[in-house]
């Protein structure tokens, strides 16, 4: 009885010891470049927001960016039967990295058209956009302070900024969307004219 009581009792200790000593696989690094950037008007009035040059209610405008994005490198470190084996049962990292080769440093929108009596044209209005993350509409600032939590491992990703601060008067309104790179490069898109009703 004594002897099943200690094995019982060694069982947490070897299992721990087991964890403490295996060894984790290096993880896989991959890395890309932002390529490209669209603008396209999005129409936020019904469930969906939907890409569309028909005329959009003012207070349901909002921009859909496409970013083109191209993996650079991949890392793939040596395959060990042992590593792996010894992995399943470790308590090992996330056995792949993400990383962009260059950062987002400023994300600006500039209206080509007056917007209204505070925004002439060719003004600064990104502070008059936000983006839905979550459920919550945050700042633009976010993007830039987070952008792993937009950019994944794809070709291309989404980002849907939305107007929260309609122009007073109906009429045609177009924008123009900067993404500064920490490499000193921009990529510049402009939305097409579309008729705010």
């Amino acid at each position: 009885m004594k002897k099943k009581i200690a094995l019982i009792l060694l069982i947490p200790f070897i299992t721990q010891l087991i964890v403490a000593c295996c060894d984790c696989p290096d993880p896989h690094k991959y890395q890309y470049k932002f390529e490209y950037l669209s603008a396209f008007n999005l129409d936020n009035s019904s469930t969906n927001s939907v890409i569309s040059e028909s005329p959009i209610p003012r207070n349901a405008y909002g921009i859909k960016l496409q970013l083109g994005l191209r993996e650079l490198s991949i890392d793939r470190n040596h395959f060990s039967l042992f590593s792996q084996a010894n992995a399943m049962c470790c308590l090992c990292g996330a056995d792949t990295t993400i990383t962009p080769r260059d950062t987002i440093t400023s994300l600006k929108i500039t209206t080509i058209n007056r917007f209204d009596d505070n925004h002439p044209k060719s003004s600064d209005v990104t502070a008059l956009f936000k983006v839905l993350r979550h459920g919550h509409y945050v700042g633009i600032d976010s993007i830039i302070a987070h952008p792993d939590i937009y950019f994944k491992r794809t070709e291309t990703e989404f980002m849907e900024l939305y107007l929260f601060t309609p122009p007073k008067q109906a009429g045609e309104y177009s924008f123009t969307v900067d993404l500064a790179l920490s490499n000193d490069t921009h990529l510049i898109a402009n939305t097409k004219p579309i008729n705010l009703k």
